[in-house]
């Protein structure tokens, strides 16, 4: 199992280059399962899953916890059924066979950080990649920024996807999530230049960090995506020869080599 986060300053389409590769990914037969934990959930939509059907787990904390923490005592067999049968609610089909998990949102003002609600991915995340669970591929979307890194969540991850477009502002919180990736032991810093629109784009883009990264992609600017997200459709389906698509398959690629 090759576990992986994506992140970036907000708008630099990290949701778009997540959705697109787990579903390229599960094409090729590859079982995989994506997590949420951007609070603007956008990744259901992302991958064809209505918000209206989506069940965060945040919702039920406390009871898939305690499942979870009973998990880990006696009887475990009877514990991992019941788990087993709570999560079965969370995880959604999308599309292509992507099964989601979405963390869930700040449910109203003054309502408190996410500190709680990242914990209990973290828990799930250990959960999930057991042998039991066979997943070939968990990603991880991060929210905006670089917080969740001090929340120690992609602690000796396989890979950060750290998304970037070729502005300087947007390339400093590149550079801060690399660094704190490699803090938490994360295997591969893969720099990922989206949104390039001439050469001299991903040439400054890997001036500036290409010293940090392991590997350097770029995504083109892709007009297809930007109709796509006004009509509400997924680039996928709507346009399936978009530049987006080719370049997300390079992606492909260096997912597999992780």
């Amino acid at each position: 199992m090759k576990s992986a986060i994506f992140t970036g300053k907000g708008g630099v389409g990290k949701t778009t280059i997540l959705s697109t590769l787990s579903r390229l990914l599960a094409r090729d037969g590859h079982r995989v399962l994506v997590i949420d934990c951007d609070p603007s959930m956008n990744l259901a939509m992302s991958l064809g899953v209505p918000l209206s059907q989506v069940k965060p787990i945040s919702d039920t904390r406390s009871l898939i916890q305690e499942s979870m923490e009973a998990e880990e005592e006696d009887d475990h067999t009877r514990h991992q059924t019941e788990l087993d049968l709570h999560l079965e609610d969370y995880i959604m089909e999308a599309r292509d066979g992507v099964q989601l998990v979405v963390m869930g949102t700040i449910p109203f003002g003054g309502a408190g950080c996410l500190c709680s609600s990242i914990s209990l991915v973290k828990m799930l995340l250990g959960y999930l990649s057991t042998d039991a669970h066979n997943q070939d591929f968990i990603l991880i979307d991060s929210q905006a920024g670089v917080e969740i890194f001090g929340r120690g969540l992609a602690r000796e991850f396989d890979a950060s996807f750290v998304i970037t477009e070729p502005t300087p502002k947007s390339l400093e919180v590149a550079r801060q999530s690399m660094k704190l990736a490699r803090d938490l032991g994360v295997k591969r810093q893969i720099l990922v230049v989206n949104k390039v629109e001439e050469d001299g784009d991903r040439r400054r883009a890997s001036e500036t960090l290409g010293a940090d990264a392991d590997a350097i992609c770029s995504v083109g600017y892709d007009r297809d995506v930007v109709r796509a997200d006004k009509e509400g459709d997924l680039v996928l389906d709507r346009a399936p020869q978009a530049q987006l698509i080719s370049d997300v398959m390079k992606l492909k690629r260096c997912m597999l080599e992780t």
